[in-house]
């Protein structure tokens, strides 16, 4: 355990004062009182997370999204078992220069979620044909960690049974392993681990942690031929039908699976303010799970004597938490500077002729 911050003699200290404060006439008095200080200085804690969490540092409220395309969930046996952040892309619509609706996104062509990690679908409750092929766009060490793993409803009778789904990876991760390993982070798996013990690895050193989030959806786009061609790979995929329905997902399904995203349908023809309502729809969908893990982490910085960490990385971990609106706005107006859209001349370096993006249309529009 390392205390980097040197925040733990404040922690000690206000112990200290805490026992000093309660009377105790015996060894048990004494062990009681410590127990007593540590309740009150953890509820302290509480408080502190909770006042600052409610009035100082807000957790950003999602931002009005439009109602575009089917928005469903998948069910569990349990909490832990609901696919995160799942939403359809059928249905969103495709309309000309005048504004004019020309065409629709199939209905059961293409999901995007998060992590599937043993996830069980109740095909009763679903309204949609359960995906056929699983794109997985997590690092090799994610994947390990966590297997993308679809099982069926065990309750669910022999005629409903379906053949498993194909899992493709196509890693899209904004930073590589000999990148992580100058920054002394073991594993991308192990983040969650350094945010709670080693925040400073990851929120002092270039890129940010909080930056790197951005940089996933940032070096999809504009750099083409990222990650060994990725998103060629990805389009090449899923234009053919036979893989339909295709889910597409990350960890989160919020950055490398919200850039993946705005590609495909950038592709398609679907308007540049739908892409957006649909990239940033992904924080109303992880809010709630978001703010929790915010607050339990921040508790645990002062719990364990973090209290530097606590003032200078709390905004941090909210940024990292979310989606930004401005950085695929951004994202967008460089490619019109660069390429002057996405055009041939974009999808070429891509690695994807126009032959290509019409097989994909073909495949997806009606």
């Amino acid at each position: 355990m390392s205390f980097s911050d040197g925040s733990l003699l404040l922690s000690i200290s206000a112990l200290g004062i805490i026992t000093s404060c309660v009377p105790s006439f015996c060894v048990i008095g004494h062990i009681a009182s410590l127990l007593l200080a540590c309740a009150i200085y953890a509820a302290l804690c509480v408080i502190i997370v909770y006042f600052d969490s409610r009035f100082v540092r807000k957790m950003p409220v999602p931002s009005p999204v439009l109602t575009v395309g089917e928005r469903s969930r998948t069910h569990g046996e349990s909490e832990r078992q609901w696919v995160t952040n799942f939403r359809t892309l059928g249905g969103l619509p495709i309309k000309d220069r005048e504004g004019r609706q020309q065409k629709r996104i199939k209905p059961n062509a293409a999901y995007r979620c998060g992590a599937i990690n043993g996830a069980m679908l109740d095909q009763s409750a679903l309204d949609f044909p359960p995906p056929r092929t699983l794109i997985d766009l997590r690092a090799e060490s994610e994947a390990r960690g966590a297997p993308t793993i679809l099982r069926d409803d065990p309750s669910a009778s022999a005629s409903s049974s379906r053949m498993a789904p194909k899992i493709v990876s196509i890693p899209s991760l904004a930073i590589n392993q000999e990148e992580l390993r100058k920054r002394n982070i073991p594993n991308i798996k192990d983040i969650m681990k350094l945010l709670v013990w080693r925040p400073s690895t990851l929120f002092l050193a270039r890129p940010r942690l909080d930056e790197l989030t951005d940089l996933c959806v940032e070096r999809l786009i504009l750099e083409p031929g990222f990650a060994d061609g990725a998103v060629a790979k990805f389009i090449r995929l899923a234009s053919d039908s036979a893989h339909h329905p295709v889910c597409l997902h990350c960890t989160e399904g919020k950055d490398r699976t919200g850039g993946m995203t705005a590609l495909l349908l950038l592709a398609l023809g679907v308007s540049r303010e739908v892409i957006i309502e649909d990239f940033i729809l992904s924080n109303k969908c992880v809010y709630e799970r978001a703010s929790r893990r915010d607050f339990l982490l921040r508790t645990i910085w002062l719990l364990t004597g973090r209290w530097i960490s606590f003032v200078r990385f709390g905004d941090n971990v909210k940024s990292f938490m979310f989606v930004n609106r401005e950085v695929m706005q951004s994202c967008l107006a460089s490619v019109d500077e660069v390429w002057g859209g996405f055009n041939e001349k974009y999808w070429k370096a891509q690695g994807l002729t126009m032959g290509d993006i019409q097989r994909l249309r073909d495949a997806f529009l009606m």
